[in-house]
């Protein structure tokens, strides 16, 4: 099982809209669970997993530029990225803390599907933080594939722990998830309606915020990213550089390959 790349960002880099960095993790600074604080600005979207094969760490040394690649095509028409008009769009979401943090007590469970292996689950549960010590046990679940385990580390170090686990490339796209947001709003607050274009001598690349949701009870803003017109990627994030409670990637021509879900979330 191959976890899909950010395919409406690396489309234009002169590769299919649904290539994928290869096997294993596409790392680029993954935050260490830590919160807000530690989210991976700037890193690019795609995250792999080779779902043959556990040692999910195997692709930290892969980095994947797919953002990057977009600014070098000497093709490339000037982008243009705009916001909603204040009339028209929805006032930016209550800043909140990061929801998604190993650091403090909590629970999150997500459901996963994948084309290959269908609908499975994980979840990550810290159950004790003291001392300076946080403790977190983690499930997967997915077609033939299980996996459980509980690591008990130094706060906001336990989650490279987690690394060799299958589960490490999900988490990965949920860490990255508001990434695309980045390219958005400059690090401001999102709107629906914001959006971003660019032309190049491949095609085109349009992401935009199209409405708002909600999962498990955490509210976030959709994007929609779309390669020559077709989605390739969607994501629910709260602000850029935030955590995703909902990832979903598609291919070339717009069919689901990997979708994480936030459905149950605890925070004390």
């Amino acid at each position: 099982m191959v976890l899909a790349g950010c395919a409406g960002i690396s489309g234009l880099g002169g590769d299919s809209g649904n290539d994928n960095a290869g096997d294993g993790v596409a790392e680029a600074n993954t935050p260490s669970g830590d919160g807000a604080d530690d989210d991976a600005e700037g890193d690019d979207m795609t995250a792999t997993a080779n779902g043959g094969d556990s040692e999910a760490n195997d692709g930290g040394d892969q980095s994947s530029d797919a953002i990057s690649s977009n600014d070098s095509a000497a093709d490339d028409t000037p982008s243009k990225s705009s916001g909603a008009d204040s009339s028209s769009a929805s006032t930016a979401l209550d800043g909140k803390e990061e929801w998604f943090n190993l650091s403090k007590p909590g629970r999150y469970v997500f459901e996963i599907e994948s084309a290959e292996e269908g609908t499975g689950s994980m979840s990550f549960e810290t159950t004790e933080v003291s001392n300076g010590q946080a403790t977190v046990s983690f499930q997967y679940d997915l077609g033939e594939e299980s996996f459980e385990s509980t690591v008990t580390g130094p706060v906001g170090e336990v989650e490279p722990q987690i690394a060799t686990s299958p589960a490490y490339a999900y988490l990965t796209a949920i860490r990255l998830g508001g990434v695309t947001a980045g390219m958005l709003s400059g690090g401001e607050d999102l709107q629906v309606g914001n959006e971003f274009s660019q032309q190049s001598a491949e095609g085109s690349m349009h992401i935009e915020v199209t409405g708002t949701d909600s999962y498990a009870g955490v509210d976030c803003y959709v994007i929609e990213s779309r390669v020559n017109e077709t989605l390739t990627q969607e994501t629910c994030t709260q602000q850029a550089f935030s955590s995703a409670p909902y990832v979903a990637f598609y291919d070339e021509n717009g069919n689901l390959e990997q979708r994480i879900e936030l459905v149950e979330y605890e925070r004390e």
